[in-house]
């Protein structure tokens, strides 16, 4: 019996979807373990030195915090602080201090240095890693949402601690800047693709 024309257009369209799903498979590069949709996010993550107006959804804004509160701290002592600097208020005390590329949105990522671990053998406490590992937890994440980002580190925490009262009984280690980029200037700059070979980074003992 000879299929309808329904039937017909119904089994050419499954045969198309096999045809874009291999298409899909066969360009998509695979790493050992998983898929690479991690190695993804690393590889397409850059400095963005300029963002546009655009402003940051606070579904996307919730999900990124949420990333940072789940990031790993030593002896699970979650000594980290994070400031949300959105309000036009907020964020032209800031940049008095620090342009921060005009975003929309910068997060002040700070510490609470009593609450950190200490390692024993010579006192260092964890503050800073604690920080360091949270930071990078938000900056991937606004990074997978399709936000631009910028890792600040070049700025006087106490002037930060001066301006924004709010922060001032905490060791302030980074700022993430995250927004749209600007058309041009916010693209990745020459520099970004530019990493050491892995043996001269790696070495086996």
């Amino acid at each position: 019996m000879k299929k309808s024309f329904l039937s017909r257009m119904t089994d050419l369209g499954k045969v198309k979807d096999r045809a874009a799903f291999s298409d899909m498979e066969s360009r998509i590069k695979k790493h050992k373990y998983g898929s690479d949709a991690f190695m993804n996010i690393l590889e397409s993550r850059y400095s963005c030195h300029a963002f546009n107006h655009l402003p940051v959804s606070a579904s996307k804004l919730e999900m990124i915090l949420e990333a940072g509160r789940m990031a790993p701290s030593a002896g699970n002592c979650q000594p980290v602080r994070i400031w949300v600097v959105k309000s036009e208020d907020a964020l032209a005390r800031l940049r008095t201090i620090h342009p921060c590329y005009n975003a929309p949105v910068v997060l002040i990522v700070g510490c609470r240095n009593e609450e950190a671990w200490v390692r024993e053998s010579d006192g260092v406490t964890a503050a800073k890693t604690d920080a360091a590992i949270v930071l990078t937890h938000m900056m991937l994440t606004a990074t997978d949402a399709g936000l631009a980002n910028m890792w600040i580190w070049d700025f006087d925490p106490s002037k930060i601690r001066e301006i924004l009262p709010e922060t001032k009984d905490h060791g302030i280690y980074g700022m993430l800047a995250i927004g749209h980029p600007a058309s041009h200037e916010g693209n990745p700059t020459k520099l970004h693709d530019q990493r050491k070979p892995l043996e001269d980074l790696v070495k086996e003992l």
